[in-house]
């Protein structure tokens, strides 16, 4: 292909980083960064000199004076939605990363504009591309879990003080806690793959690091499937990451996704074979960290298919919006103090306020 999608990276900070590794090992093909724009002039300048393009500090100003055929919204998650929408007036497509949205209302509206526009926006769930992910989703499309009896995340990571020291990680406003920071690309695949949930309880606490919202949760579900399930997630694991995982019981077998971002198989018994060998190697990938290697796949995908000018996405908007609504509601449990109906839509009296 001659054709290159023209790329601008709308914020240089902590995930910036890890796309830039992507684009410098040239995992994708088939574009270009055009423009980069970080209200830090330091950090903006010296991506822009990394890969030879204009610098702004003002994404106004980028999408006004540059042409884009693609913004990827690498901001603190507070800043997401109303960049996504001034991108979207002016018809540029938009990929952002989770969550486009602090508040579900607001998805709808995205989606609106999108479709007038007729332009692509998605949202960056990118664990759904995952081996072991895949390999599970696989599973039960052919039915070899049977009834799902029950499923349980556990996400116990690091994160000191400093992590929430910056002006938006932990603020209510700007991002939430561990739910909706670090345990929300596992509330994603477990919705997305046995969903969906109709019923929560959740209580979140404190224990070990200063912020506004929450470092530590417990989270019991209701699915509509008659199966239940547990979240337990928390930071303040030390002194590092000590695990995250998913573990699926179900009536004709279990396994369990674990590793550091969802990318190895670690558990894989069925009745049909419980006495046969399997390589579960082949299920699972090596990681550096718990971003995983699904942003290039992802990232790619999206590009394929604005070449081929279809507006489809990976996650679309209302999607991703469903992991919103259910995190709104595990957080309107803990507020309310009691089990939490998600169809209701009852949103959190705090997250994205």
């Amino acid at each position: 292909m001659k054709k290159k999608i023209k790329i601008a990276l709308l914020g240089c900070g902590r995930v910036a980083n890890y796309y830039k590794e992507i684009f410098l090992k040239k995992k994708i093909k088939f574009s270009k960064i055009v423009a980069v724009c970080d209200p830090d002039k330091k950090k903006s300048e010296k991506f822009s000199k990394i890969f030879k393009c204009l610098s702004f500090t003002n994404h106004k100003h980028m999408i006004n004076k540059v042409k884009i055929d693609l913004v990827l919204i690498l901001t603190p998650s507070g800043l997401h939605y109303q960049q996504t929408i001034d991108c979207l007036k002016k018809k540029l497509n938009v990929l952002s990363e989770k969550p486009l949205t602090l508040l579900p209302f607001q998805a709808v509206k995205i989606n609106k504009i999108a479709k007038k526009n007729k332009i692509s926006c998605g949202v960056v769930f990118q664990n759904r591309l995952n081996v072991a992910v895949k390999t599970v989703e696989n599973a039960i499309k052919k039915n070899k879990f049977g009834k799902i009896v029950c499923l349980s995340i556990s996400v116990f990571w690091c994160r000191y003080q400093s992590y929430y020291n910056d002006p938006w990680h932990g603020k209510w406003k700007m991002d939430g806690g561990v739910i909706n920071q670090q345990a929300i690309h596992h509330i994603d695949i477990i919705r997305w793959l046995f969903g969906p949930v109709v019923e929560v309880s959740s209580v979140l606490t404190k224990r070990l690091n200063k912020l506004e919202a929450e470092d530590t949760a417990l989270v019991l579900l209701k699915f509509s499937s008659g199966a239940i399930g547990t979240i337990e997630a928390t930071t303040a694991a030390r002194p590092k990451d000590l695990h995250a995982s998913l573990s699926i019981v179900g009536e004709k077998g279990s396994a369990v996704i674990g590793g550091v971002a969802l990318n190895k198989i670690t558990k894989w018994e069925f009745i049909k074979n419980k006495n046969k060998k399997i390589n579960l190697s082949k299920f699972s990938e090596k990681v550096k960290n718990g971003y995983g290697n699904s942003h290039a796949p992802f990232l790619q995908k999206s590009i394929n298919l604005l070449l081929k000018n279809k507006r489809e996405v990976i996650v679309d908007v209302l999607d991703g919006c469903e992991t919103t609504k259910l995190i709104h509601s595990i957080y309107a449990s803990h507020e309310r103090k009691k089990w939490i109906k998600v169809k209701n839509n009852i949103n959190s009296r705090k997250l994205g306020k």
